[in-house]
């Protein structure tokens, strides 16, 4: 009995002391209190020490681009350091050269705030806001792809230019796929490929980056064309689909989504230059709101044309759309090749990876391609297909541009 006794007495010594360690260990390495961040040597914040300066940033309505939803893989929540924030980190040296690093560029999604901080933000990214969109309507638009039509509270538009993108917040949750409302033109391949089967849960709050697809005077409304992130084809079975596509897809009539933004650089150039357009999948979502603004909006008389790659007939969106659009305007052509040589035997368009029919079928017989500023935004192995093939041409990095959320 005795011997149980001690026995007891010591575990609980130890636990004791274990418990006054991890207090101790707290106390020393977790820091606790407020730190004060000068923003632009005018404004002075009061946040929690132990917090990134993204999320700190956040709570005060500073809402920094974060297109990874704060994973440190984007390299667009850039601030420049003055004082404090202790030394970069390795994982943002991938994203930072060491010109920027040297002037105190850091990614603010990476920067502990574990003591007082200066810091200097570009102007324009302070104009960005918190929004809440409510949901017109939400329909497939191909096989993957959802257009989702968000309403604006009344008078209050979100100010955006032509390309620029928001980020979506999803709330935690779980959605099933088995929910989401797929036509019948569709269901065959997500019944065929099990995705009803599918769901994904989060257990916080995540955000993700999407390109606006309307023009600015589209007012009152903007426009998301989403794609679904499946797993990968070589995938555990317990590798989740996209957190936020799913919960976009899952969306109806009348739900709300928080948004902040807007983002973004993929604007047109103000000059006179031909205009190449090049896509696929989603990225055709910003290259729309491009083309309706140029078009639509602004008259332009700049010569104008879409090249959008497809895998298949059902992959390819918006064609009606693009159809009246070249209808309606001399200056503007569009163009889809299907990737996929077996698919669709009645198709009489091209057939190939779109660069290689852009290069074959317009640029092999173009005057001069070096001239025109060329539009990217699709799959990031498209995109370098497509940059290598206009750099075999002749045509300099700076007449292309490109959507690229890092993600």
């Amino acid at each position: 009995m005795g011997e149980t006794v001690i026995i007891v007495g010591i575990s609980t010594t130890i636990v004791l002391l274990l418990s006054s360690i991890v207090l101790l260990a707290r106390h020393f390495l977790v820091p606790s209190g407020t730190a004060e961040i000068t923003l632009n040597g005018q404004r002075s914040l009061q946040v929690a020490r132990g917090e990134k300066l993204l999320d700190a940033l956040a709570y005060n309505n500073i809402l920094l681009p974060a297109a990874c939803g704060g994973r440190g893989s984007c390299g667009q929540c850039r601030v420049t350091v003055i004082a404090g924030g202790g030394e970069i980190l390795p994982t943002e040296r991938n994203l930072i050269s060491r010109r920027e690093a040297a002037s105190g560029t850091r990614l603010a999604c990476m920067v502990n705030v574990r003591d007082n901080l200066a810091i200097r933000v570009a102007d324009e990214l302070l104009e960005a806001r918190q929004s809440l969109g409510r949901v017109r309507s939400n329909h497939n638009v191909s096989t993957y792809l959802k257009e989702i039509v968000l309403e604006l509270p009344e008078g209050k538009g979100l100010g955006h230019e032509a390309g620029d993108y928001v980020l979506i917040e999803a709330p935690p949750g779980k959605t099933r796929f088995a929910d989401f409302a797929i036509p019948e033109e569709y269901r065959e391949v997500w019944q065929r490929d099990g995705l009803f089967a599918l769901e994904a849960e989060r257990e916080v709050a995540e955000k993700r980056a999407y390109s606006i697809a309307s023009a600015p005077q589209e007012a009152g409304t903007i426009r998301l064309i989403v794609r679904i992130a499946l797993p990968p084809a070589n995938a555990s079975a317990r590798t989740p689909p996209g957190l936020v596509s799913s919960f976009l897809f899952s969306l109806a009539a009348g739900d709300t989504v928080e948004m902040s933004g807007p983002f973004g650089e993929f604007h047109a150039r103000d000059s006179a230059a031909e205009m190449v357009l090049i896509g696929g999948g989603a990225g055709i979502a910003p290259l729309r709101a491009i083309l309706q603004d140029q078009l639509v909006g602004q008259k332009t008389a700049r010569r104008i044309s879409l090249w959008y790659g497809a895998r298949d007939k059902a992959d390819i969106c918006l064609a009606d759309e693009f159809e009246a659009l070249a209808r309606e305007y001399e200056n503007f052509s569009w163009h889809v090749a299907l990737s996929d040589r077996k698919a669709d035997p009645g198709w009489s368009g091209p057939r190939g990876f779109i660069h290689a029919v852009v290069r074959d079928t317009y640029l092999a017989n173009h005057p001069a391609p070096e001239d025109a500023e060329y539009y990217l935004c699709g799959p990031p192995l498209m995109s370098s297909a497509v940059v290598a093939m206009l750099e075999d041409f002749g045509v300099e990095a700076d007449s292309i541009l490109f959507d690229n959320f890092g993600t």
